[in-house]
C-alpha cells in the first residue's frame, strides 16, 4: 500500500481481547480499526500530543475523512499483534497515517494480517457550532514529524 518513505514509524504491541472477536473467536473488522486506533493515539501521544488538543482559541481535533481497512490473515482471540504505524503525510491539511498489522504469537507469527489508511484533518469545535477544518498549526505539525 505504501507509495513513498515514511516521515516517522511508531509501533505497538497488542493482544487480542475477547471484545474484538465474533463468536468464533475470528477478529471482526471494527476491531482492526480500534486496533489502528489505538496506535495512532499512543504515536500522538509519544509526541506530546492528543486527538484533542487545546489552544487560546479553544479545542482541535483530529477527525477522519476515511478510513480504509484490508484483511489479508485473520487473527484470533488471544494471538499478540504488532501494529505499524507510517506517517504519510502531514501538509498542513491533511495527515495520512498507514498501517500493517502483523502477527507475533506462535499461530500467526511473521504473517500479514491487515493494512490500511487513516487520512484525518485538523478541525477546531466551537462551542454551539458545527466544527470546521483548519490549517494545522505549525507546533502541531513540528511534533508530528519530530522536529520539536
Amino acid at each position: 500500500m505504501q507509495t513513498h518513505s515514511p516521515i516517522a514509524t511508531f509501533s505497538n504491541c497488542r493482544r487480542v481481547a475477547m471484545a474484538d472477536t465474533d463468536a468464533s473467536g475470528t477478529v471482526h473488522l471494527g476491531a482492526y480499526i480500534r486496533m489502528m486506533e489505538e496506535t495512532e493515539y499512543a504515536f500522538l501521544r509519544s509526541r506530546g500530543l492528543s486527538v484533542v488538543l487545546t489552544d487560546d482559541k479553544g479545542i482541535l481535533g483530529f477527525p477522519r475523512l476515511s478510513a480504509n481497512i484490508e484483511v489479508a490473515h485473520p487473527a484470533h482471540f488471544d494471538d499478540e499483534v504488532m501494529v505499524q504505524l507510517n506517517l504519510l503525510t502531514v501538509d498542513g491539511k491533511q495527515v495520512v497515517y498507514e498501517f500493517t498489522i502483523a502477527g507475533l504469537s506462535a499461530d500467526v507469527a511473521n504473517q500479514h494480517i491487515a493494512s490500511g489508511l487513516f487520512r484525518v484533518v485538523c478541525c477546531r469545535f466551537p462551542n454551539d457550532d458545527p466544527p470546521y477544518a483548519i490549517l494545522t498549526p505549525l507546533n502541531v505539525i513540528d511534533a508530528l514529524r519530530g522536529d520539536t
